[in-house]
């Protein structure tokens, strides 16, 4: 099966038992922070994968990740990971937190945009640009903004699937190319 498929299934099992319990915007925070940690801390993958490892110390641990051990993570979640593991699917995980995360943002009609900027930015421009985007798109934008020197300059705006590049690295890249092409046409 694929795991597109297999990961939406289970998504939209997550959203409705959450919906049902009134915990689907704390499920949707928490599939925020697993879907961080599993993308930037490769040791969890490799304890997932770990057929040593217990089911239970696997749950533990990505309640662990979700929520620091400070606090205890919403119900659904944790029987969800409960249900994940015993079946088998944890290497999915990743996976089915960006369908979960992708189901409702459309039922809550949220947009996400990501603002990545070679330099830091003041707030007077992030606010200027955050107005622009809020006349061309509905519903509520869910902000997110970085820093990446090695844009040299410029900015990425990606908005809900579509970018806009005005970075100098982008730039260079093109002209680099095009010199490369010409100077094969040349020759």
């Amino acid at each position: 099966m694929n795991t597109g498929t297999v990961s939406v299934r289970y998504a939209k099992a997550l959203l409705q038992y959450a919906a049902e319990l009134g915990q689907d915007g704390k499920v949707y925070a928490e599939m925020q922070t697993l879907s961080r940690r599993l993308t930037h801390v490769h040791a969890i993958h490799e304890r997932l994968s770990d057929p040593t490892v217990s089911d239970e110390a696997k749950c533990r641990l990505l309640e662990t990740a979700v929520t620091d051990g400070k606090t205890q993570p919403s119900e659904a979640l944790s029987k969800f990971l409960k249900l994940v593991i015993e079946a088998g699917r944890g290497d999915m995980l990743v996976f089915m937190a960006t369908s979960y995360m992708d189901l409702y943002r459309k039922r809550n009609d949220i947009v996400p945009v990501q603002l990545i900027t070679a330099a830091p930015v003041g707030d007077e421009r992030r606010d200027r640009l955050k107005r622009l985007v809020e006349t061309v798109e509905h519903g509520t934008l869910e902000w997110e903004h970085s820093v990446d020197g090695r844009l040299e300059g410029g900015f990425v705006l990606q908005i809900d699937g579509y970018r806009l590049d005005a970075s100098v690295a982008t730039r260079l890249q093109r002209i680099r190319k095009e010199l490369i092409e010409k100077n094969n046409r040349i020759i």
